[in-house]
């Protein structure tokens, strides 16, 4: 019998019964450049196959078959001795159980644990008075009005901001709303989005965690007191939040998302984790922000640079640069493919109008340049060849390289 009727015979595929000839579990005979599979073969199969059904592994059976084949089962001590490996693989099983058992009741007990737990709603914040000497039109570089406010407590939950040229935003539960200049940027896809969570790879979290606490040891060695902190294009990752209830509570702290639920989602965390921080929540898919030029002492770059060349030909920094001054830092992180791989191809058949260089070795130092900073300190985290579906234009088995760095002028 050859390989093929051999495999459809037992329901397996080919490459398994190859694997099985590499093992030697089976030992078909070879004439010319074809295998026939007799008698013997047939007999080996149909161990191997009531073996795997009794949980033995392809290890384990290999060594029931080589006694088998040694000894021809000739004596009551042949037998025995098969007898006793069939003992002692049923004590393990029964050990098995018994542990899968303890396990099946332990998770029971965690889920009605879980099931008991009512995480107590924090009070909702709204937009904090500090932030509003900071809005200022994008376009006139003028303070923005306010009108139609609802306010409580130093803070504004609803209300409209205008400028005499026309633009305009809105305050939404203490959120601030703009409008988006290219619905074509806005990423559909967030973090928080358990849809999302499902297919995303451990080793793209592991290498983010990696680099979030590279960018965790640069910020909190900094004097934050009465500094702006902003993270734009939090959508596809987040970082601040992890360490939100380390941070100073002196500061300001900006996070633009394109999607409202990961902003809601967001602003729900953190008011649970760290009440007390100042919070600007801003909807906001481009960097035409509604803030005063000059007044961003720190950017944190959480793939944010990469998100945001995605949707848009053009670098982040022709247009973040004016909301910076001489002593801003830029802390972050990022990652890349090398030149000609089939994901940065994928990259562009994904986003016709992403940016050439985007996810090249040299787009952060491309980007930088355009505001005169330099990358000061730089650190390769590790990299992976699977980033799950996660990262649509990811080609499996292809290598992306993470890394942190710290930019000044």
């Amino acid at each position: 019998m050859l390989i093929g009727k051999f495999a459809q015979k037992y329901n397996v595929k080919t490459d398994t019964i190859r694997y099985y000839m590499e093992l030697g579990l089976l030992i078909p005979k070879k004439k010319k450049h074809y295998y026939y599979f007799d008698k013997t073969c047939e007999e080996d199969m149909k161990l191997v196959t009531e073996l795997k059904k009794y949980r033995f592994s392809l290890q384990e059976i290999n060594k029931f078959l080589s006694f088998k084949r040694v000894t021809l089962l000739a004596n009551k001590e042949d037998l025995t001795f098969l007898i006793q490996m069939l003992k002692e693989k049923k004590e393990e099983l029964t050990h098995n159980v018994k542990d899968m058992a303890n396990s099946i009741q332990d998770i029971e007990l965690k889920m009605q644990e879980l099931n008991r737990l009512h995480p107590i709603e924090a009070e909702s914040k709204g937009l904090p008075f500090d932030f509003l000497p900071l809005l200022y039109c994008p376009r006139c570089q003028v303070s923005l009005d306010l009108k139609n406010t609802s306010t409580r407590i130093q803070q504004i939950y609803m209300g409209e901001l205008f400028c005499s040229c026309g633009y305009t935003a809105k305050i939404h539960e203490g959120i601030v709303l703009t409008e988006h200049l290219n619905k074509r940027s806005v990423n559909p896809h967030y973090i928080y989005d358990i849809e999302m969570l499902k297919i995303i790879q451990s080793s793209f979290i592991s290498l983010s965690e990696k680099c979030s606490l590279r960018l965790k040891e640069h910020l909190l060695s900094q004097d934050l007191a009465h500094k702006v902190v902003m993270e734009t294009h939090i959508d596809t990752y987040v970082f601040l939040n992890k360490y939100i209830s380390e941070l100073n509570e002196d500061a300001f702290y900006i996070f633009c998302g394109s999607t409202l639920p990961m902003l809601k989602i967001l602003k729900m965390k953190i008011e649970k984790i760290n009440p007390n921080l100042k919070i600007l929540y801003l909807l906001n898919s481009g960097l035409d922000l509604p803030f005063k030029h000059g007044n961003i002492d720190f950017v944190i770059d959480s793939y944010s640079f990469n998100e945001y060349s995605l949707f848009n030909c053009s670098l982040p920094m022709e247009f973040l640069y004016p909301y910076l001054h001489k002593d801003s830092k830029i802390i972050g992180s990022s990652f890349y493919y090398k030149k000609n791989t089939k994901s940065l191809i994928n990259m562009k058949n994904f986003y016709p109008n992403s940016y050439p260089s985007n996810l090249h070795s040299y787009f952060i130092e491309e980007n930088l340049k355009i505001g005169d900073y330099k990358v000061i300190e730089k650190e390769d985290i590790g990299s992976t060849t699977n980033l799950g579906g996660y990262i649509k234009y990811h080609v499996p088995g292809e290598e992306a390289y993470f890394f942190s760095y710290l930019a000044t002028k």
